[in-house]
């Protein structure tokens, strides 16, 4: 999904769309502390479930139905709730609401979670509301992007995946992504983005910056007018890095 609703009016999601792998991010404790997906949830069966923010009637609600969720589910289980909202304010909810059972984490530092899962509203500056189940060995096995954001998710199916996934905790399914729209010449694979608009280059821009320090790909980069073009030698160029940038939507 590159489009969602809020209220009917069509809003554009920009990031990198992930694979069957769950992409690492990082991300914001209520303590301040940044936390990596990956350090931290290692061996756990996760549910991460996203939403614009907690001062919205169905963000609110949201959370605390995975509260509700994630209470009778066993240690090897964990519920992770992201959002833009400033880690002072989740915290206040948290403790207001009780919510002992969902980790809340606040992706406002670095946009790190949004842009690397493809679900960070362009025009707002905040995230779509998402369900995702995460296996113990990090691949996705079940994923909701809610089209109309002023809609909860479907909690249902999100309980019936997971009650799938603890029965069969790991998978080991793999579809290899055809690469790619690059063009090689004189020992050079390039890329070409054309850039709309200011925002597409800000945000772009940031998604380079993550693909490069969380990704660890090398590339060059230049910006002629609006376009901005990426290039790999050919020697360090291969079918993951070149699916990696496909899946890049702005």
């Amino acid at each position: 999904m590159e489009r969602v609703k809020i209220k009917g009016d069509v809003f554009t999601l920009v990031g990198i769309t992930p694979d069957v792998i769950a992409p690492d991010f990082r991300v914001v404790s209520n303590e301040l502390k940044e936390i990596s997906f990956y350090d931290n949830f290692k061996s756990k069966i996760k549910v991460i479930t996203s939403f614009p923010s907690l001062d919205t009637p169905v963000c609110d609600l949201q959370l605390k139905e995975f509260n509700k969720i994630a209470a009778g589910l066993s240690d090897d289980v964990v519920v992770m709730g992201i959002s833009m909202d400033l880690p002072f304010a989740q915290k206040r909810f948290c403790e207001m609401y009780e919510i002992k059972n969902v980790s809340v984490f606040s992706d406002y530092r670095s946009h790190s979670f949004s842009l690397n899962w493809g679900l960070l509203i362009k025009e707002l500056g905040i995230i779509a509301r998402s369900v995702f189940i995460v296996d113990k060995n990090n691949y996705i096995r079940y994923s909701e992007i809610v089209e109309e954001t002023t809609n909860h998710p479907n909690y249902e199916k999100a309980i019936e995946n997971l009650k799938s996934v603890i029965k069969q905790p790991e998978s080991s399914e793999w579809e290899k992504i055809n690469c790619c729209s690059w063009e090689e010449k004189k020992g050079f694979f390039t890329k070409v983005f054309e850039i709309k608009d200011g925002l597409s280059l800000k945000y772009l821009l940031e998604i380079l910056v993550i693909i490069r320090q969380e990704r660890r790909f090398n590339f060059d980069i230049e910006i002629h007018q609006n376009k901005v073009i990426i290039t790999v030698p050919s020697a360090r160029f291969n079918v993951d890095m070149g699916a990696l940038f496909d899946s890049i939507k702005i």
